[in-house]
């Protein structure tokens, strides 16, 4: 039994003993051995976020004369789905994105994008925001 109590009074005077040198209120010590997060951070790489789905929607929209063309009434999109709305006008306006409260500012001859996760579901407006147009519908669903 005495063995038994010298070994585990052994071990925890190891124990002690290494815990002791990461004391990182020492300036000496500190500067030796980085702590675990910064060792941790410096040598493993970020990873990157996972993307809702492995493919993407584009929708190109062009309004002008007074006419939107590229696109439907309707434009479907599944739910988790990356959506590209890309814009282009002869007119300086603001594009608004019902439900998803996005705004892009269109200026005449440039393209224009607003880029956003479908992830709620419903049927929401893509409007010219000060003429109050609509140009299409944005249709998210599984």
């Amino acid at each position: 039994m005495n063995r038994r109590l010298a070994a585990s009074a052994a071990v925890l005077l190891l124990l002690t003993a290494c815990s002791a040198g990461s004391d990182t209120d020492d300036p000496d010590v500190a500067a030796q051995a980085p702590s675990a997060t910064a060792t941790a951070s410096a040598t493993a790489a970020p990873s990157p976020a996972p993307s809702p789905s492995p493919s993407g929607t584009v929708v190109e929209v062009t309004y002008a004369g007074g006419q939107v063309t590229g696109v439907g009434p309707r434009v479907p999109v599944k739910l988790g789905e990356q959506v590209v709305l890309r814009f282009t006008s002869d007119v300086v306006e603001e594009i608004h994105v019902h439900g998803y409260d996005l705004y892009a500012d269109l200026t005449p001859g440039q393209t224009e994008e607003i880029s956003f996760t479908a992830d709620i579901p419903g049927s929401f407006e893509v409007e010219l925001h000060e003429a109050g147009r609509p140009l299409f519908q944005l249709r998210v669903a599984p």
